[in-house]
């Protein structure tokens, strides 16, 4: 017998006597410790944002059920629905049998995590409030399901696409933006949101940034006063009212953004979603705010 082989039969004893553990514990994003016999083998996602990640790190066959919210990619569509990402189903969660259950921190979340934590499966809450946490994010999701690499991967590439948008519109002057989520009322995005923190990351000057409140009720004299030089519309409605919302701006010509025609549409997903389409998002909010940088 050559010493090669002796030593791969030596390794696969020895492996035999003392198998790999796989077990370890982990901290979600709101300081819960989430412990792990292995890697998963069956996922449900609750969250959307979590649920794309999860596909991004090539888990999509892990994952036996989502929420009703989870719509992106396509392939997620054709997943067991969990009910609502704020009230899913408990019983509909527990029949799928899974190893592992991620949750966003909306809601009540006690009673849900409790009743999993009894039965066993562990429940990993994420938390992202920026652009920045929401990459912390796709990191410590990797982590939790054994694929950081694969996570740390695709954080290369999105800051790779940050920094092509910070290259293109450094030196542009900051333009004020206005973000409306509606007309009637007009709600704008402010602090602490996803959307003020792409504005700014994308050479803009959120016009709500003062307003109170995450999602503030704007009046007219307001937006007139403060002249948005560029208006960004998103709804997670159809593109119809979009559409309708657009023309509803055109009656106040006084509003720089409106008289110039800089009133652009962009997916609210793609800007509300915590997810790595979120550098997408950021893309186009650049592209609203300084197309000439783009050509």
């Amino acid at each position: 017998m050559g010493d090669d082989l002796k030593r791969l039969l030596l390794l696969a004893f020895f492996l035999f006597l003392n198998p790999p553990c796989w077990a370890a514990v982990f901290e979600d994003e709101i300081g819960r410790k989430v412990e792990m016999k292995g890697p998963p083998q069956k996922i449900i996602s609750v969250a959307p944002s979590v649920t794309e990640i999860l596909f991004a790190l090539g888990l999509g066959e892990k994952i036996v059920g989502v929420s009703s919210y989870c719509n992106f990619p396509p392939e997620a569509l054709k997943k067991e629905k969990v009910g609502g990402y704020i009230t899913p189903s408990l019983e509909k969660i527990i029949s799928l049998r899974p190893d592992l259950v991620f949750q966003t921190a909306d809601g009540d979340l006690k009673a849900f995590v409790n009743r999993l934590a009894a039965l066993g499966i562990p429940v990993y809450i994420t938390n992202p409030r920026s652009l920045s946490e929401t990459l912390k994010a796709v990191l410590k999701i990797g982590e939790a399901t054994f694929s950081l690499p694969a996570a740390q991967t695709l954080v290369e590439s999105l800051r790779a696409k940050m920094m092509g948008v910070r290259e293109k519109i450094a030196g542009h002057p900051r333009l004020r933006v206005l973000h409306a989520m509606s007309v009637d009322p007009l709600i704008s995005s402010g602090k602490g949101t996803f959307v003020h923190d792409l504005i700014v990351l994308a050479g803009g000057e959120n016009i709500a940034a003062e307003a109170k409140g995450k999602h503030p009720l704007l009046s007219m004299e307001e937006v007139i006063a403060r002249d948005p030089q560029v208006i960004i519309l998103s709804s997670m409605l159809s593109d119809e009212p979009m559409t309708a919302q657009k023309r509803w701006w055109e009656r106040y010509r006084e509003i720089s953004a409106v008289r110039t025609g800089r009133i652009q549409v962009i997916q609210a997903d793609l800007i509300l979603r915590p997810s790595p389409r979120i550098v997408d998002g950021l893309v186009e909010v650049a592209q609203a705010i300084h197309p000439e940088a783009f050509k």
